[in-house]
């Protein structure tokens, strides 16, 4: 009785226009009572059917004031040929999910287009984006918060943004195991190991082998490593402990003393062939 009554509502207050094709019953609209016979009103309001892209007739709605699917005490299911979305009763949304335990639970890929496929906002602040990059060279817009995956030449890659650096976590530490400050400056907490490392820091070490340059005397070099218990412009085993050290440079200074060690072979090796000429000579003498 219920439903015949609700029925009978329905129709009193919405005007079904139908048409009959190849012995089968199709509505073409049904206005809101208020726009019938106004034509501009009617493309606001309205309940068809209509014949989709696959070829098969379906349901298509469209209402100015917007659309609503209450389901009081239960679920609200979208079901099609392809599968089903679910907006449960706890307000969690599944798609391929009947049973979905967050706010949004899929069964599947997700797939996203757009220059902010992806955007969250307020506290998160986080962008998911893409973006056409012919090398690496090439400016990129990059968002302050969040992710970019630009095909680069060869093939696809990621990059990070984070607009006061970028601070990556293991284990649910509290400590970043890496941080990228907006400097540029790097921080790893552990070891690094790499096959090739390569270091561009000028000036080199090359100043040692112009003709200015004051060398260092030996007992100058002696004396100091007397007193320092280190060599001259060489950072303490203290100081490295509590400052650390800087590779770069101190692969320069290490060159820097190689070099100094180098002349004063050269110098040494001269000294040591007139020394012997000396002594052939006066072995000559001798025998004379």
């Amino acid at each position: 009785m219920k439903k015949i009554l609700l029925t009978s509502i329905l129709l009193s207050s919405l005007s079904l226009n139908a048409q009959v094709l190849n012995d089968e019953s199709f509505f073409t609209n049904l206005y809101d009572k208020p726009t019938i016979g106004i034509p501009s009103e009617q493309n606001h309001y309205h309940i068809s059917s209509k014949i989709f892209s696959n070829g098969f007739r379906g349901l298509d709605i469209k209402w100015y004031g917007g659309i609503n699917l209450t389901g009081t005490a239960g679920d609200i299911n979208f079901t099609s040929g392809g599968g089903t979305m679910i907006f449960s009763s706890n307000g969690n949304f599944g798609i391929g999910n009947n049973n979905p335990t967050r706010k949004l639970t899929v069964n599947g890929d997700i797939y996203a287009v757009g220059a902010s496929a992806f955007s969250f906002l307020d506290d998160t602040r986080f962008t998911v984006t893409s973006s056409e990059v012919p090398t690496l060279s090439s400016s990129v817009s990059m968002p302050h918060y969040g992710l970019l995956s630009p095909t680069v030449t060869g093939g696809g890659e990621l990059w990070m943004a984070g607009f006061k650096g970028i601070r990556m976590f293991t284990a649910g530490e509290s400590i970043p195991k890496f941080y990228l400050s907006t400097s540029g400056n790097a921080s790893l907490q552990g070891k690094f190991e790499a096959k090739e490392i390569k270091v561009t820091l000028t000036p080199t070490a090359d100043f040692v082998f112009e003709k200015d340059y004051a060398l260092p005397k030996l007992e100058e070099v002696e004396k100091h490593i007397k007193e320092k218990k280190h060599l001259p412009e060489i950072a303490s085993a203290k100081e490295m402990e509590k400052e650390g050290v800087n590779v770069g440079e101190f692969q320069i200074k290490l060159l820097q003393k190689i070099e100094e060690l180098t002349l004063y072979t050269i110098e040494q090796n001269k000294l040591i062939k007139e020394q012997q000429k000396r002594i052939e000579a006066l072995e000559k003498n001798k025998r004379n």
